[in-house]
């Protein structure tokens, strides 16, 4: 079973993004607003997916990307970000986040992260 962990300041963010996970994905851990709880979570809990929202209570998205990815490398990361591909791929590049996800998510953006997920996770097991 995947367990995935949201990380937002922003209440609602992944209200309807929640809704487009598979029902065998684990969402247990919930949604949390801190980057410190959050690295607290990794460090205690099995996290295979965390999504990073559009802003965090206690630090930026970016930073705390950095400072996850630091720790815990093999966590399969996403953020929610408004910059172009290009300029996503430029700022984040080399922090190992797998997708950039658009503001607002919805069901679309759920089911493209089950499949990017599970297309790592397939390649990861052959």
């Amino acid at each position: 079973m995947t367990r995935i962990l949201l990380v937002t300041g922003e209440a609602g963010e992944f209200d309807i993004f929640k809704s487009g996970l598979p029902k065998e994905w684990d969402d247990s851990l919930g949604v949390l607003s801190s980057a410190e709880k959050a690295l607290d979570t990794a460090k205690n809990e099995k996290v295979d997916v965390l999504v990073v929202g559009s802003r965090l209570d206690d630090d930026t998205s970016l930073n705390f990307v950095k400072k996850l990815m630091r720790s815990y490398p093999l966590i399969n990361c996403a953020m929610v970000s408004s910059l172009t591909h290009d300029e996503f791929h430029e700022v984040t590049e080399g922090y190992g986040l797998f997708m950039q996800i658009e503001e607002k998510p919805g069901i679309a953006e759920a089911t493209r992260l089950v499949e990017l997920h599970n297309s790592i996770t397939g390649l990861m097991n052959s």
